[in-house]
């Protein structure tokens, strides 16, 4: 992980996640903003519903109609999909 990868204090935040995207870079993602857009740019094909649902979670953080939490933990469940890892 880069040192200057550091999180963001105004955004909403959670537990720092740690995932590996294809070709091994990995990246921490520290709200459901980061999740949100790691979601977005980094699966490939069609999204599985754990995936859409992790991303309309963040969403929902992100409006505080959920908590960062909850988002963090449908984040880390679409994480086990093969293209996106948590580390």
């Amino acid at each position: 992980m880069h040192p200057i990868e550091i999180c963001n204090p105004t955004e909403i935040q959670w537990q720092p996640v740690t995932v590996r995207l294809r070709g091994g870079i990995e990246k921490k993602v520290c709200g459901p903003l980061q999740g949100f857009e790691i979601l977005s740019r980094h699966m490939v094909g069609p999204k599985s519903n754990i995936c859409a649902n992790a991303a309309r979670c963040c969403r929902l953080a992100l409006e505080r109609k959920m908590t960062p939490e909850q988002a963090r933990q449908a984040f880390v469940a679409a994480t086990m999909d093969e293209e996106l890892r948590a580390c």
